[in-house]
């Protein structure tokens, strides 16, 4: 069943996968395991399988004929991957942390419709993200989505907030979001400094006010009043 896109308190619009009710898939003894920065597929390459993320981070990419990189979409845990058309990749998938996948022989109708509409408006979304919002959107956007696929239960302090690990580095993101890896370090001590988020480790994030960051990535607030 298709879920409906949350909303924080003051309306914003909240990303496709914030706070999405999706099961995470249990490993079975048919997973593949994959290290960090392992290829699970070519760009241009004949189609394989589709794989289900059980557990860990894929960034899924095409790259520019200049050699510059475009990640499409961050695909966490319960996510299908290898979903297309026509006999060859469009895109390359790549791991950006230790990785389970589940072969996927054929997806049921229903599975596969829902990873359909969400592909469809995931894409809408990065490319209102990539035409239209500012960097601070951009990265608040950026936050919001991965801690709705990677939150760590029970790893949150204050109430209300929500722990996860950021496995894309400040390059995957700038390749994610459209800007320099300079301005998403920056636009990140923007929103520590402002209370939104804190991190002690590069790696570990706190998302301490969704509905305020959810305003900043919809376009309705800013860093001066958050």
């Amino acid at each position: 069943m298709l879920h409906v896109l949350p909303k924080a308190a003051d309306g914003c619009p909240l990303p496709p996968q914030f706070l999405s009710s999706r099961p995470i898939p249990r490993q079975t003894a048919a997973t593949l395991q994959m290290p960090p920065r392992s290829t699970v597929y070519l760009e241009g390459f004949a189609r394989g399988p589709q794989y289900r993320v059980i557990e860990g981070c894929v960034a899924v990419s095409q790259t520019l004929p200049d050699g510059r990189r475009q990640i499409i979409d961050m695909v966490g845990p319960g996510r299908l991957l290898g979903l297309g058309l026509g006999e060859h990749n469009r895109c390359s998938a790549e791991t950006l942390s230790y990785v389970t996948l589940e072969p996927v022989g054929k997806a049921e109708p229903a599975d596969l419709q829902d990873a359909l509409h969400e592909m469809v408006l995931r894409g809408q979304a990065l490319a209102t993200l990539l035409g239209r919002k500012s960097a601070a959107e951009r990265v608040a956007y950026a936050i919001l989505d991965l801690a709705g696929q990677f939150a760590r239960p029970g790893k949150s302090g204050k109430r209300g907030s929500i722990c996860f690990t950021l496995r894309p580095t400040r390059g995957d993101l700038a390749d994610w979001l459209g800007l320099t890896v300079e301005t998403v370090s920056r636009c990140f001590t923007r929103l520590k400094k402002a209370g939104l988020i804190d991190f002690r480790h590069p790696e570990i994030v706190t998302l301490l006010k969704p509905e305020a960051m959810a305003a900043i990535a919809a376009g309705t607030g800013t860093l001066a009043n958050a």
